[in-house]
């Protein structure tokens, strides 16, 4: 595997050097940037280019939200990985909406970390319990107000795509996907690019959320 760069965001110098440190242990793994800011991390992308951008969601000045926010509308290939301690359904959900590809509280180990950081990289996202606890709060909370799951597939996709869909939102791979329906992965990525269409997603975590939205991540 090619090494994945990195860039850190948070406000707090310790915590930030102390991220830098810790992902400098594993191979494969080179942080090339740290900022204190949503406007510096976005400054570094813009410099370095990096694979991923691992930041705090609550900075001073431009917080992490608004940095993925400009990040993903500027079109960067870089994803982005919330790491925080505010782990609050609202701002779960506001960091995903965002474009975050991956969410963890800051109590994460690092190889917990190590591995939201290389799913990213791969264009896989990675969700905390919590994470994934809060996009069934909002699933449950639609369908209580009479948007739940439809009688037919929303947005016209196929039953095969739905079952596509609902590994994704299990964390499935491309190759652990194909080898559960037995297609091959390019039948699977064929699937996959129908479904960023179709569902007007950017990418798998946008996938994620919107398969809990429609109630279409419990289906069997």
């Amino acid at each position: 595997m090619s090494t994945v760069r990195v860039v850190v965001a948070d406000d707090q110098r310790v915590v930030r050097d102390g991220l830098a440190s810790i992902l400098a242990i594993f191979d494969g793994i080179d942080v090339v940037g740290v900022a204190a800011d949503g406007a510096q991390a976005l400054a570094l992308v813009a410099e370095h280019d990096p694979d991923v951008l691992l930041t705090d969601l609550r900075m001073p000045g431009m917080g992490g939200i608004e940095a993925i926010t400009q990040l993903v509308a500027a079109g960067r290939r870089t994803k982005a990985v919330a790491l925080t301690t505010y782990d609050d359904d609202a701002t779960i959900v506001e960091a995903l909406d965002a474009g975050a590809v991956g969410f963890l509280n800051k109590d994460a180990d690092p190889q917990t970390l190590r591995t939201a950081i290389e799913a990213a990289a791969a264009g896989r996202s990675l969700l905390d319990a919590k994470a994934m606890s809060a996009l069934l709060a909002r699933d449950r909370l639609a369908a209580a107000r009479g948007h739940g799951t439809p009688d037919h597939n929303p947005d016209g996709l196929t039953e095969r795509e739905v079952e596509v869909l609902a590994l994704i939102a299990a964390g499935s791979s491309n190759q652990q996907i194909a080898s559960t329906l037995v297609v091959s992965m390019a039948t699977v990525k064929t699937h996959v690019n129908h479904l960023l269409s179709k569902t007007g997603s950017r990418d798998r975590a946008a996938l994620v959320a919107y398969a809990y939205r429609h109630g279409l991540a419990r289906r069997p």
